[in-house]
């Protein structure tokens, strides 16, 4: 009994941990937005839509871009359990030593 709720528990833990890695690709995925904010400038282009609607539209979805890409970079930040490796070199030529 304990092998197979032990099974059952894993398999249950491997697809929710599936399932949140997919939303949290589609929610840094800016594809759609970037899909949105092309179609919003075709409207606008045809006449089916007003200046004034697509600069709003513009305007949500180019903030909310930023906000993925802000997510992003912050992932790539470094704290303080973190250790930077490595040299600076600098290099001259002899006649700049003088």
């Amino acid at each position: 009994m304990f092998i197979l709720d032990s099974l059952l528990i894993g398999s249950l833990r491997f697809v929710l941990d599936k399932i949140v890695a997919a939303a949290e690709a589609e929610q840094s995925d800016d594809s759609g937005l970037r899909e949105q904010l092309l179609e919003a400038q075709m409207q606008l282009e045809l006449g089916e839509m007003s200046q004034a609607d697509f600069d709003e539209i513009e305007r949500n979805v180019l903030a909310r871009i930023r906000e993925i890409k802000g997510e992003q970079w912050t992932a790539l930040t470094m704290t303080s359990r973190d250790v930077k490796i490595g040299v600076d070199l600098e290099s001259y030529k002899e006649e700049d030593r003088s």
